[in-house]
């Protein structure tokens, strides 16, 4: 299997949203951390999603449903729940990060049984949405440690641009994507493209900026494209009715109930 895991702290960052007003033109890296680290919300965010994966062969999957993420003084965790097509209605992922270690688990109503997810399955397309059980990770979190370097800067749709590199602490054995090179919105410092090199380039994901609107405060994307460059497919990611920092039932992030809990 390739390689990423901790690099799965950005799409929090990606997809849960950014802080309001302009921000500084030349930021170091730790200012840029605080940046990307206050956009998130404090405790938990619930969306409902819809995922449209087309493929190399142009056959459409929609999958509509709502996730769940929430951090704690322990780690973060994030629950994904299916209610279409039909066929896939109650069908759920889960995945924990508690003390540095982290776990997934998938629930399928056919078989009614939750099975753990390990090893190269973590690559697959998952429910047959065209995104792995680790692009979820990723979407659903942010950028943790490793390093970030700045390496240019201009405008991408008008809008004034920064352009970061992401390398992964060369130590982690649980890498996926090796590389991410970030386009970052100056006002609303939101990343708004991430390129995902696993080796050569793999996937990217790009919001729509028409789509970015503010909830809480924040900034947030209620739409994006993920491309794999290698299957040649693409997930249209769309995001709404945003709930941050509602409670949510513990229940939601058990292995034993994240697909009973309502």
């Amino acid at each position: 299997m390739a390689k990423l895991l901790r690099s799965a702290w950005m799409l929090g960052s990606l997809l849960a949203a950014a802080l309001p007003g302009p921000a500084a033109a030349a930021r170091d890296e730790a200012a840029l951390r605080s940046c990307l680290a206050a956009n998130l919300p404090q405790k938990s965010l619930a969306q409902d999603i819809t995922l449209r994966q087309t493929d190399a062969g142009g056959t459409v999957r929609e999958l509509v449903g709502s996730w769940y993420w929430q951090r704690d003084s322990e780690g973060h965790q994030a629950t994904l729940r299916l209610s279409a097509p039909a066929d896939l209605a109650g069908a759920a992922y889960l995945f924990v990060t508690r003390k540095g270690k982290e776990d997934y688990y998938v629930y399928l109503p056919a078989v009614r049984k939750v099975r753990q997810v390990t090893g190269a399955t973590v690559a697959q397309s998952l429910f047959g949405s065209g995104l792995s059980a680790f692009d979820l990770k990723f979407l659903f979190s942010g950028l943790h440690g490793g390093k970030l370097s700045r390496i240019g800067s201009g405008y991408s749709g008008g809008r004034a641009v920064e352009q970061w590199r992401f390398l992964p602490a060369g130590n982690d054995p649980d890498i996926l994507y090796d590389r991410l090179d970030l386009t970052i919105d100056n006002a609303w410092c939101l990343p708004l493209k991430a390129d995902l090199y696993g080796g050569v380039p793999w996937k990217k994901l790009e919001v729509d900026p028409a789509s970015v609107r503010q909830v809480n405060g924040r900034w947030a994307p209620g739409r994006a494209i993920l491309t794999d460059l290698r299957e040649r497919n693409t997930t249209e990611i769309r995001l709404r009715n945003d709930r941050v920092d509602v409670p949510l039932a513990p229940e939601l992030f058990r292995p034993n109930r994240f697909y009973k809990t309502r």
